[in-house]
């Protein structure tokens, strides 16, 4: 063939390795393959098959360019061992050939197993909750003497503590302890604030089923976090957060009843409170990212800014000063450390 249709041939070739097809074995074909000489030091050539071995393995077509580079190579009677474009290329491909097959193979990784500290808030809330219900019997029944009081409690706590033992034999998601916890404790607290509200201003004795709607609100806080903790697979620190905005609302409700000295119906500002703080936490967690130390953190600044606030309060008022003075002082140091404590725990 004259030196006119070599060029031909390799133009036409440099061609169909520039274009997107399929495997490499059906896009190029080597002139060697057509039984003709590979055009000598053709350099629109060498970049079109560099181009095209590049493009495979973009595509993560690892064996095609494994293919056409082996064959290339095996054309030019050059090693796949040296250090030529091509054969570095040779080796990526092979690389990545041989490692496609571990990462299909790959066993879906399995939840996260839960952390020392939230077998502590499972344990916690299982106890604290049994020896609740020991204490309702013991409300409702009158058992009120030294000898007989503490039993049910007692029998309750344990018995919560072999039902934390026999859920945690096996792999605890991470999350669901904190999550019970959150549930617990926000319940209780709304029980609190609602009984105190209904017996307001009468004897306690008077209201028979305050102890039965502690232990009701309760009963549906952990029934809740259980729900939520096995259906949404919190993080753990999600459940932290929950808790922390229901302690701190209730805390901020029962400041604020103070200083409208409203003694009379100061359970349902603390009730208020409750839901408000769990409700906030419950809808911000999920943009925060909180973690169970940030969380602890916040904690930490609430308590520092609300003793801080407290001092302040008395000392810029006198006694004399109307206490929503002194009170509003206070929510404001607390709300402050707890923002202040949770930016720096994020640190």
């Amino acid at each position: 063939m004259s030196p006119v249709g070599r060029r031909a041939v390799g133009a036409v070739l440099a061609a169909a390795l520039a274009t997107k097809a399929h495997p490499a074995q059906a896009q190029i074909r080597t002139s060697a393959d057509e039984g003709l000489p590979a055009p000598p030091g053709d350099a629109a050539w060498e970049r079109a098959l560099l181009d095209q071995v590049t493009a495979l393995l973009g595509r993560a077509q690892a064996s095609s360019a494994r293919a056409l580079a082996e064959g290339e190579l095996r054309r030019r009677g050059e090693s796949p061992d040296g250090y030529s474009t091509l054969a570095v290329l040779l080796r990526v491909a092979r690389s990545l050939e041989a490692g496609a097959p571990e990462t299909r193979l790959r066993p879906p990784s399995l939840p996260q197993r839960r952390s020392g500290f939230e077998a502590v808030t499972l344990y916690g809330s299982t106890i604290a909750y049994g020896a609740a219900v020991g204490l309702w019997i013991d409300a409702l029944a009158s058992l009120d003497r030294p000898l007989t009081a503490p039993w049910l409690p007692a029998l309750g706590a344990s018995a919560g503590a072999v039902t934390a033992w026999a859920i945690d034999r096996r792999p605890v998601r991470a999350g669901l302890g904190a999550t019970v916890n959150a549930g617990l404790v926000t319940g209780t607290l709304i029980g609190v604030g609602l009984a105190a509200e209904l017996s307001s201003g009468r004897p306690w004795r008077e209201v028979p089923m305050a102890s039965s709607v502690m232990l009701g609100g309760a009963t549906l806080g952990l029934g809740l976090g259980v729900a939520l903790g096995l259906s949404l697979h919190p993080e753990p620190g999600a459940g932290a957060f929950v808790v922390s905005g229901s302690v701190w609302g209730t805390t901020l409700g029962l400041v604020t009843g103070i200083a409208t000295q409203s003694d009379r119906h100061i359970g349902i500002f603390a009730l208020s409170g409750t839901v408000l703080g769990a409700t906030a936490a419950m809808i911000t967690a999920g943009a925060v990212a909180p973690t169970p130390a940030q969380t602890r953190w916040l904690d930490l600044g609430a308590l520092g800014g609300g003793l801080l606030g407290l001092g302040l309060g008395m000392l810029l008022f006198e006694s004399s000063a109307p206490p929503a003075a002194r009170m509003a002082v206070t929510e404001l140091g607390m709300i402050g450390g707890g923002v202040a404590g949770f930016m720096f725990g994020r640190q």
